[in-house]
């Protein structure tokens, strides 16, 4: 079977699935790329981070947190909180969509994010929407809530990209759902343009967004990282972590041909991997909680400027293995014009992604304060403010 033909197969595939044009586009030359053998990142283009290229916030309680804090208040209104929900709960066991495994108290993912937001509007006086982005698998589940609780929620789904086989490189045809994926949380940018919810939030008067997974309960709204975006014109910021020997593997923010960026393990070649885990070269790792400008995000895909690497996920389907395409949504940062990375406490990263993560966080290891946010017991005090972050 010759390219043009698989090309053809693809693109009238993904018609018929409602894709749009830009999308299919992408899952092309995606698919190109892979067709053309594609190569791990050339690692003499690799540089660790300057320690300058990583900030950190002010010590609260000092003029320049106040003022950070007082900025971020003011412009709360303009802010939107997004969660990535098209994740199922097969690595705990389940076959539900991830956002309704119950975690805490009887609520699950779901419920927790809307209190979490819920509280934070009410102490701020604001309306901040919680925008989901949704899979194929997941969007039914949140259908059922929308307009059916106080808080502003609006939704959109992700795009799906056909599996392809791997050693045919033509794609997966059983002719059931198990045909298709999620395009990876990279395809962010381009399904929120192609579903109208970028347009969306922006005529709503929204100017930023706060993006992470809704595996993470500790990723909470912060007007003082709000404030630093703000005052630093930023369009785009990645709170990052130091790694610990769990995280080696974790997307690491590196110098890439002089350019900040975001290198994946699956990037990497095999031969390189040891020197990507070494949290000595590379201390920080990505915890996905992204700030980003929709303003910059909407002149972005209006130039088509949009750069993400491609990364190949192998897997095997109903004996089949096979390839998804994928991307990471951090590695934009190098399309936006002035990206910064913030270094962020562990307690903003908690995720759950294993059935020993949830069984930990239901254990009384973990609290959940009237604020709805949850912590290690011997992180907590008796009186936790929200005015903290």
């Amino acid at each position: 079977m010759n390219k043009e033909f698989k090309d053809n197969l693809i693109i009238n595939r993904m018609a018929r699935r409602g894709l749009k044009s830009r999308d299919i586009k992408f899952c092309l030359a995606a698919w190109a790329k892979i067709h053309n053998g594609l190569q791990p990142v050339n690692w003499q283009e690799i540089e660790p981070l300057d320690d300058r290229a990583v900030k950190t916030l002010p010590a609260t309680s000092t003029k320049q947190s106040d003022k950070l804090q007082s900025l971020g208040r003011k412009n709360l209104h303009q802010c939107a909180v997004i969660k990535l929900n098209g994740g199922r709960s097969t690595t705990m066991g389940g076959k539900q969509p991830k956002c309704m495994v119950t975690v805490k108290n009887d609520m699950n993912f779901l419920d927790i994010s809307m209190h979490q937001l819920m509280r934070a509007n009410d102490d701020y006086g604001v309306e901040v929407p919680l925008v989901l982005m949704n899979s194929f698998f997941t969007d039914h589940v949140t259908e059922k809530i929308i307009r059916k609780t106080p808080l502003m929620i609006l939704n959109f789904i992700q795009n799906e990209f056909p599996r392809i086989m791997e050693k045919s490189l033509q794609p997966l045809d059983t002719g059931t759902d198990a045909d298709w994926c999620p395009a990876g949380h990279g395809d962010f940018y381009l399904s929120l343009e192609s579903s109208g919810m970028l347009d969306s939030l922006l005529d709503l008067g929204l100017r930023y967004a706060f993006i992470s997974n809704i595996d993470n309960l500790s990723a909470t709204l912060s007007p003082r990282i709000l404030g630093m975006m703000i005052d630093g014109g930023h369009d785009f910021m990645m709170e990052v972590t130091r790694k610990t020997m769990e995280d080696s593997k974790g997307g690491a923010p590196v110098i890439h041909n002089g350019k900040l960026s975001l290198l994946e393990i699956a990037q990497v070649a095999e031969d390189d991997r040891p020197l990507f885990m070494d949290t000595s070269r590379f201390p920080f790792f990505n915890t996905n909680n992204l700030w980003i400008d929709l303003l910059a995000v909407k002149k972005i895909l209006a130039k088509d400027l949009l750069q993400l690497p491609v990364i190949v996920n192998r897997k095997n389907i109903e004996g089949r293995d096979i390839i998804q395409i994928e991307t990471a949504m951090g590695a934009a940062m190098e399309s936006f014009n002035n990206s910064m990375l913030l270094e962020v406490d562990r307690k903003r990263f908690d995720p759950v992604k294993t059935m020993e993560d949830l069984l930990t966080l239901r254990s009384d290891l973990y609290i959940m304060n009237k604020d709805f946010r949850i912590s290690k017991k011997h992180n907590i005090s008796s009186k936790v403010s929200a005015e903290a972050l």
